[in-house]
């Protein structure tokens, strides 16, 4: 069970809430016959590693995300695919700053800047499995130290019926859920990328195909919830 005493009470009352949505989605779709999965594959024909899910990805405002898998050896056992999640920074924290590493791209135009909050694996029954974090290359994002990224996480926010409203309403309520995770794996990946261009100060480290997933917790909602409650002494 994760030790989530250090967490403030307020934040701990947004998780519980949060965990509430997660579980009502959760049970809604399981009472219709689907799940996460099966709502942003549905009509989008055979399922294919790489393909991004639902086409065109979904877009609200500042915020998107794409769900896709990867070959069986690159994901953990028993997981269909993965969830990636993106926030646009000149929309809600104009003027943000990115991570001016060796050889980083960063495009002109700050409209055209795109960030990685982190990734949800789940199981084709569309249970979260685990969270992780990815290098640039992964998503041609433009990187930002991880404090600036925390910022952003309470820009994530999807209010669209496409491609199915429990769907969205799921993820929005999973980055509240695990917010210290997503803090905690974001703080988890500039410290890897830092040592990794430390090992390697010849490459350049942000388009380092040896380096793909830096950084990643595995997660149970019951235990997050059971974390939560005694924390807040429930």
């Amino acid at each position: 069970m994760p030790d989530l005493s250090g967490i403030a009470g307020e934040q701990l009352e947004a998780m519980h809430d949060a965990a509430a949505t997660v579980l009502t989605c959760e049970r809604v779709l399981a009472k219709s016959g689907s799940s996460v999965v099966a709502e942003v594959l549905r009509n989008q024909g055979d399922f294919l590693i790489w393909e991004r899910y639902p086409r065109g990805d979904v877009q609200d405002g500042a915020s998107h995300y794409f769900y896709h898998s990867h070959t069986p050896h690159e994901m953990m056992d028993g997981e269909n695919g993965h969830f990636h999640l993106f926030v646009r920074p000149a929309r809600v924290a104009p003027g943000l700053r990115p991570w001016q590493l060796s050889c980083a791209f960063v495009p002109d135009n700050e409209a055209d800047r795109f960030v990685h909050i982190g990734a949800i694996s789940v199981d084709a029954a569309g249970r979260p499995l685990r969270l992780f974090t990815t290098n640039r290359w992964v998503t041609n994002e433009t990187l930002y130290r991880a404090q600036d990224v925390i910022g952003l996480l309470d820009h994530f926010e999807i209010e669209l019926a496409h491609p199915n409203w429990a769907v969205n309403q799921w993820l929005n309520a999973m980055v509240t859920l695990y917010r210290p995770q997503f803090e905690a794996l974001l703080a988890q990946r500039d410290a890897a990328l830092e040592a990794w261009a430390e090992r390697h100060p010849d490459c350049e480290v942000l388009e380092d195909r040896r380096l793909q997933n830096t950084s990643e917790v595995r997660v149970d909602t019951n235990a997050q919830i059971a974390a939560i409650e005694a924390a807040l002494g429930l």
